[in-house]
Formats: structure tokens, C-alpha cells, sequence
């Protein structure tokens, strides 16, 4: 691991400083330590070091606000130490509108797009959490201050701290190799056919070549998107020499916006859609049953989409009734276009055509890649942390 951490100086005799400077030097047992003050060039040598986290000390200071939003807007895991800058009487220590316009110009900001927090007591945790700026706040101690704990102890606390962070986030690192070996044990897991020649021989070669940290990566997607069953099926199907990982014992902070754990409901259309039900019962015989049920479930999947909360397993679910069904492929197109989802229908298939793999006798009408396609993909399906 390599950490980056950013305070504005260090002085001999400061608190801060000396807490910075142990932290520092306890933390070289675990990873490559990094310290920059306000003198250096912050930018420069992030871009060169690359560093997993960065660890800014700092609050109410533009210049720390500005680097921490640069480091943000350019991916790097960035966690913020504000020691105690939050609390009421030093967010009090000036004129009121004075500390508001500092608040309002970048402090707000940026405690709310960091990745996390991380404070020395609960107290200052609360104080931070009843602001509502961020949510994702832990406490490890100060052992200059707190004499329950030492300062090797208050360094390997603060290293699983940053791995917690860096797990939360694990979409960020996962490359295009590990998406597409997703899609295809996919594609595997929900076969009906026989495993035989299921994969070109490119994409076995790619699941066999992963190491454990990518599988890490790609088992805590399945277990987010809900297709952990369908994966796990998939590897031993494939006989694919994976490590056995207990995700959840992984420590993480609760996603920002969770999938939808549920499946897509195949009797009703769910939610507040009058017109899109009636739309449905005024064009369906009573004997389509295949055509009703896959109407239904894509309109539920269009309601889910836009409370962005559409899942790879809804994809997959969506996957196995087209594909493993037989019905009139007109017919559903005519019964979409009368419930005005046909257009999000066809997305969905060029996202099951994308993801799943479906094959071109098994698509019931053409897909569409437009625009719209690639606002569900960014709703649904980009990085979530």
C-alpha cells in the first residue's frame, strides 16, 4: 500500500505535527509513507507516486480543500482528518459569515466528497455526523491523547481502516479483463446447455489467468448485484481454481445507493404506473402468458432503472425468461410499443447482448445503443461507492 498524507506544516512541539509524525513512522512497518506539506508540489507527486490513499489533515484551509477536490476528481481514495475542526466552538471562533462563505465556498464540499472520515474519539464523530456532510466516519484513537492504545496498535488500525476504504471502492479498481470475466461467468451460470464449448477459448484463458485480488474484486460485485449464486455456479461448472472468499466478513461502509435486492416482479407492474398497467390489459390476450410476464418484468425493470437501483440480477433474470421461452417475438414488440417502454426494451437487450452474452437467434427484436443506453449504464452500472 502507498499513503499520501497532506497536512499544511509540520512544527516541532505540535500536536498535530507529532501525531502526524508517529502515525507516519508506525505506518512504514505496513506501507511506502509519504508526507507533503504546503510547500510541495501536492499534485506532482501524487501523479508520481500514485498513492492508494490520500490522507488529508486539514480544515477550513482552501489550499487542503482545492487538493483534497483535486485528488477526488482524479480517482484517488481520498480520507479527511478534520481533528475537531468541525466542532461547534471552533467552527464559532470567527464571524458567523465569515466561517458560512468558507463553509459554503469549499469545507461543505469537500467533507462531503471524500471517500470517508476519520476522527480520534466518538465525540468528534458525532459532532461531525450532526452536520450531515458525510456519513462514513470512523474512530481510531489518538495515542499521544489515549493511553489505551499504542502507536504501533494506532497504525495498524488506521492500515485496515484504509483497506476498508479501498474495498468500499473496489469498482474503481476493477479493470476491463475483470468486468468482462463477470460477464461471461454469467453467461455460464445461467447456461441450460451443457458447459462444453459455452466460452470462446479467449475468455477461458482471461478466468483462468485472474489472481486473487482481482477474484476478490469480482466476487464482492456479485455479492452487491446479487448474482453470487449465479457466479459461484458458473466457477465450479468451469472447474476455475478461485479462492474460496467470505465476503462478508469483509469490512466495508454501507454503499451510498444499494441495488434492489428483490426480483422483478412477474405477475403485477409495481409502483405508482396506472396508464403503463392499463396499456398492458387493454393490448394482452389471456393466453400470452410468456408475452405478459416479460412486458411486466421489463416494465418493473424501466421503474427500477430510474430509482437507479436496477441490478445485474434483474439483467439476468430478464436474460433467462427471454431467452429459455418460447412466445410470438411480434407480438411483444407490439404489446411494448402500446405500454411506451418499447425503446427502453431494446437497451435491454443490447445490455443483456453486452453483458449476458445473448445471442442473436434469442433476441426478440432488434437492440438499441443510443444515448439512452448509455444513461442506464450510468444510473445503474458505473461505480457505486
Amino acid at each position: 500500500m502507498r499513503i499520501l498524507h497532506y497536512i499544511n506544516s509540520l512544527k516541532a512541539g505540535n500536536l498535530l505535527s507529532d501525531y502526524i509524525l508517529q502515525l507516519t513512522s508506525e505506518q512504514k512497518e505496513y506501507a511506502e509513507v509519504k508526507t507533503l506539506t504546503s510547500t510541495d508540489d501536492f499534485q506532482k507527486v501524487a501523479e508520481k507516486e500514485n498513492p492508494d490513499i490520500i490522507h488529508i489533515h486539514a480544515c477550513w484551509d482552501y489550499l487542503a480543500a482545492k487538493r483534497a477536490q483535486w485528488a477526488v476528481k482524479k480517482g484517488y481514495a481520498v480520507v479527511l482528518s478534520t481533528h475537531w475542526g468541525l466542532n461547534e466552538p471552533i467552527r464559532s471562533n470567527e464571524q458567523r459569515i465569515r466561517k458560512f462563505i468558507k463553509q459554503m465556498m469549499y469545507q461543505q464540499k469537500t467533507v462531503h466528497q471524500v471517500d470517508a472520515m476519520l476522527v480520534t474519539n466518538e465525540k468528534e464523530r458525532q459532532m461531525a455526523l450532526t452536520l450531515g456532510w458525510q456519513k462514513r466516519i470512523d474512530v481510531i484513537p489518538n495515542s499521544l491523547l489515549n493511553s489505551s492504545i499504542s502507536a504501533s496498535e494506532m497504525a495498524e488500525q488506521t492500515i485496515l481502516y484504509y483497506n476498508k476504504v479501498l474495498d468500499t471502492r473496489y469498482q474503481v479498481a476493477m479493470s476491463s479483463m475483470e468486468n468482462d470475466a463477470v460477464y461471461s461467468l454469467l453467461h455460464v451460470g445461467l447456461a441450460r446447455e451443457t458447459t462444453h464449448n459455452l466460452l470462446p477459448s479467449d475468455q477461458l484463458l482471461n478466468l483462468r489467468s485472474l489472481n486473487p485480488a482481482q477474484w476478490r474484486r469480482i466476487l464482492l460485485y456479485s455479492d452487491d448485484e446479487n448474482i453470487r449464486e449465479i457466479i459461484d455456479d458458473a466457477i465450479s461448472r468451469l472447474q476455475l481454481n478461485a479462492p474460496n472468499i467470505e465476503t462478508s466478513t469483509i469490512q466495508r461502509f454501507a454503499l451510498v445507493l444499494p441495488k434492489e435486492r428483490n426480483p422483478l416482479n412477474q405477475k403485477k407492474i409495481v409502483g405508482t404506473k396506472p396508464l403503463t398497467r392499463q396499456r398492458l390489459n387493454d393490448n394482452i390476450n389471456s393466453d400470452e402468458t410468456i408475452v405478459r410476464t416479460i412486458a411486466i418484468m421489463l416494465a418493473n425493470a424501466h421503474q427500477l432503472d430510474r430509482k437507479q437501483i436496477l441490478s445485474m440480477r434483474h439483467l439476468a433474470d430478464l436474460y433467462t425468461m427471454i431467452k429459455y421461452n418460447d412466445y410470438d417475438e411480434d407480438r411483444l414488440a407490439e404489446v411494448l410499443r402500446h405500454m411506451r417502454i418499447y425503446r427502453f426494451s431494446r437497451r435491454i437487450i443490447q445490455l443483456l447482448v453486452d453483458k449476458l452474452h445473448l445471442e442473436e437467434g434469442f433476441r426478440p427484436f432488434s437492440p438499441l445503443a443510443d444515448n439512452g443506453l448509455k444513461a442506464i449504464m450510468k444510473r445503474n452500472f458505473k461505480h457505486r461507492y
